[in-house]
C-alpha cells in the first residue's frame, strides 16, 4: 500500500484511517456537521483507533479532522435513540458509558496519540483532545463545554486532572469557551500555531519521535 493511502472507508466514511510512513492518521470526516459525534462516528472512531494501535507499520497516531472544525461535540440532533432515553436513567447510563469508553480509548492505546485541532473543539471533542498524549492547536481553535447550559457535561472527569480543579470548575460551571492561547496557558494544549501551519507542525512531532 502506498504511503498516505486510505485503508478504510474512503471519502464516504465518517472516520478514516491511513498510514503515512511511521505515522498512523485517524481523521474525523463529517465536516458538514462540524464532525459532531453521532452514533455511527462514535462506533467507527473506536474501530479506527484500535486499527491504528494495532498497525505494525506505525509508531505514532495523529487524530485530526476534515473541515473548519475539529469536533463540535456530541450530535444532539433529534433521533429515536435519544428520544427513547428520555426519563430512562439506565439508558442514559449505558449511553454515557459508551461515551466514556470512546473518550478513554486514546488514553489506553499503546501508541502515543497526537490531536491536531482547528476551529470548534467543544464538548466530546474537547474531551477527546484532552485525553490525547499531545495536542497541537491552530490559532482559531476554541475549547470548552458549552453543553452545560442545555444538557450535561458527559464524561468530562479528566478535565480537573489536566488543567486543575479551579479552572475546570469555571469552564464546567459557566460553559464559556476559551481560545487557543488561553488553552495553552491552562495546559490543555502543548502548542499553538497558525492555521495554515497546523498539518506541518503536527507531523513534525511524530517525525522527531519516530526518527
Amino acid at each position: 500500500m502506498a504511503p498516505g493511502e486510505a485503508r478504510h472507508g474512503g471519502d464516504m466514511s465518517v472516520v478514516t484511517y491511513e498510514a503515512d510512513g511511521r505515522v498512523g492518521i485517524v481523521t474525523l470526516n463529517r465536516p458538514d456537521k462540524l464532525n459532531a459525534i453521532s452514533v455511527e462516528l462514535k462506533k467507527t472512531l473506536v474501530e479506527r483507533f484500535h486499527e491504528a494501535d494495532g498497525d505494525a507499520t506505525t509508531s505514532v497516531v495523529v487524530l485530526r479532522a476534515e473541515g473548519r472544525s475539529f469536533c463540535a461535540g456530541y450530535d444532539i440532533s433529534p433521533n429515536p435513540a435519544r428520544a427513547a432515553r428520555k426519563g430512562n436513567a439506565l439508558a442514559w447510563h449505558a449511553s454515557l458509558s459508551d461515551d466514556t469508553a470512546l473518550e478513554l480509548t486514546p488514553w489506553n492505546m499503546k501508541k502515543p496519540v497526537i490531536a491536531s485541532v482547528q476551529g470548534h473543539c467543544l464538548g466530546g471533542g474537547c474531551e477527546l483532545a484532552m485525553v490525547c498524549d499531545l495536542t497541537i492547536a491552530a490559532e482559531d481553535a476554541l475549547f470548552g463545554e458549552p453543553e452545560i447550559r442545555f444538557s450535561n457535561v458527559g464524561p468530562v472527569m479528566v478535565m480537573p486532572w489536566i488543567i486543575g480543579l479551579k479552572r475546570a470548575r469555571e469552564l464546567l460551571y459557566l460553559g464559556d469557551p476559551i481560545d487557543a492561547r488561553t488553552a495553552l496557558a491552562y495546559g490543555m494544549v502543548n502548542r499553538v500555531v497558525p492555521r495554515a501551519e497546523l498539518k506541518s507542525a503536527t507531523l513534525k512531532v511524530p517525525a522527531r519521535r519516530s526518527a
